[in-house]
């Protein structure tokens, strides 16, 4: 919209007089006192900004935007005489033309003359006709053959690679560069130092095949079977995206197409094959279960493309990433829990004896009565009494509440463990059998069942309800006075 009527001010700014006043009639601006004719140019221009805001503020955007355009075009069609681009560009293509063929015929004059000093003058009696010029020869001229990058140690990031060396190589070869000039060109690019510059520079009999197994092994390539290997046993780093995984996937993949093209491998490896072995990786190795749940479908087409993989899981990363946000916001945090330990501790072992108030002050327990600590005290005789009090009501403080924390411990661990021998007598003393068997004295040798009394089943399983305690009636009513 703006730049539609930004259009519309610079073509009412190259507009001359007649052709506003004619643009002002077909707006509808309103006549000033006098008519358009007697208006200056400038305010012509203003009066029809004027009533384009006007318009602007009654309708809505896309009514005006399509009125923008027939006021564009209505004063389009009023700069007839105006040239259009196309014919300005015409004009200046036949302008470099005529230059072009006036620099030619002054160079060809100057050769002619140049070749007319340069001949031997004939003989005056010579009539005949001179010879014509030889024609000039063409020079083709060739850039120099170089690899763009640095050769040097296997693996480091900021030299070139050997996939990259090796299509560099080529290209030369389609260029038309000889073999000598491709294998200078590489020994060149081989970082000093290397051993590897060494043994290029003193190679007899180097021939481009020769050369690509030299730089095979100084790379370490891997070959066919260890690159499918890798393809197949890629795995999706936690802290790495899902992008970055599929780029990794096809690079191995594309790298052992590569290899399997251009390299004499006695391997041999089906695209198919390949493509299956890379979409099973995919669906094994990736981290995330929801993205590898929403590309499912794809991951199981053999036919579907990288382009389509890398657009569907980017999607999908996307809306997991955003999903995890949105969790991340509306999980409330979790209150804290508090956790009961019991803890039992002996009454029969050695306890630290606390000093109490009445007992002798011991050095080695006590810091304050070092001799140390006396030192100290008197250099720092200008405190405040007050401070040396309250410290003083502090640490008693403090020896009181361990007095009552070991109290209670040592009452906690008396009233636990008379608990549990309690138990354990109420259970070795507890008699065995039914009722019948346990008047009969034989309760231990007792194989009925321990509620009804019955033989054939446990008391686990026994369906007879117990026998009333004798208080279903209720509490017992109190005595009237």
């Amino acid at each position: 919209m703006e730049q539609l009527r930004d259009d519309v001010s610079r073509v009412l700014l190259a507009l001359e007089k007649p052709e506003l006043i004619s643009t002002c009639v077909q707006l509808k601006c309103s006549e000033p006192s006098g008519g358009f004719e007697k208006q200056a140019r400038r305010a012509l221009i203003r009066l029809a900004e004027k009533t384009l805001d006007e318009v602007e503020d009654e309708e809505e955007s896309e009514a005006f935007q399509q009125y923008l355009q027939n006021v564009l075009s209505r004063m389009k069609s009023l700069r007839k005489n105006e040239p259009s681009e196309l014919d300005v560009l015409k004009e200046k293509y036949l302008k470099l033309q005529e230059e072009q063929n006036e620099a030619r015929r002054l160079l060809e004059e100057e050769i002619v003359v140049l070749e007319g000093k340069q001949q031997p003058k004939e003989p005056p009696g010579d009539t005949g006709m001179s010879p014509p010029p030889l024609p000039l020869p063409e020079v083709t001229l060739r850039r120099e053959f170089r690899i763009c990058g640095q050769i040097g140690e296997p693996g480091q990031r900021e030299k070139i690679s050997y996939t990259s060396l090796v299509n560099q190589i080529e290209t030369g070869q389609r260029k038309g560069h000889s073999e000598a000039e491709i294998i200078e060109a590489v020994t060149r690019a081989v970082s000093p130092g290397l051993h590897l510059r060494d043994m290029l520079e003193i190679k007899r009999g180097l021939t481009l095949p020769k050369l690509k197994t030299i730089l095979r092994g100084h790379y370490k390539v891997d070959s066919s079977s260890d690159l499918l290997h890798r393809l197949m046993n890629i795995t999706q780093d936690p802290k790495k995206s899902a992008q970055t995984f599929l780029f990794r996937a096809i690079e191995l993949k594309e790298k052992l197409m590569w290899s399997l093209s251009n390299e004499n491998e006695s391997e041999q490896f089906s695209p198919e094959l390949i493509q299956r072995k890379f979409l099973r990786s995919l669906e094994t190795g990736m981290y995330s279960d929801a993205v590898k749940f929403q590309i499912k479908p794809y991951l199981s087409s053999p036919g579907v493309t990288d382009e389509e993989l890398i657009e569907r899981i980017n999607e999908a990363a996307n809306l997991e990433q955003e999903r995890q946000q949105k969790l991340k916001k509306t999980v409330m945090s979790k209150p804290p829990r508090l956790s009961e330990i019991h803890t039992e501790v002996s009454p029969h072992a050695p306890q630290t004896p606390f000093r109490r108030e009445t007992e002798p002050p011991d050095d080695r327990r006590d810091p304050t009565n070092t001799a140390e600590f006396r030192a100290k005290s008197k250099k720092g005789q200008g405190r405040s009494t007050e401070q040396d009090a309250n410290t003083s009501h502090l640490i008693e403080g403090l020896r009181a509440e361990l007095l009552e924390m070991k109290k209670l411990v040592l009452e906690t661990a008396e009233a636990n463990k008379k608990t549990q021998t309690d138990r354990t007598a109420y259970a070795r003393n507890r008699p065995r059998g039914c009722r019948a068997c346990q008047e009969a004295q034989i309760g231990d040798s007792c194989r009925h069942c321990f509620k009804c009394g019955h033989e054939g089943h446990l008391s686990r399983g026994c369906r007879q309800g117990r026998e009333q305690q004798g208080n279903e009636t209720g509490l017992l009513s109190r005595d009237s006075r």
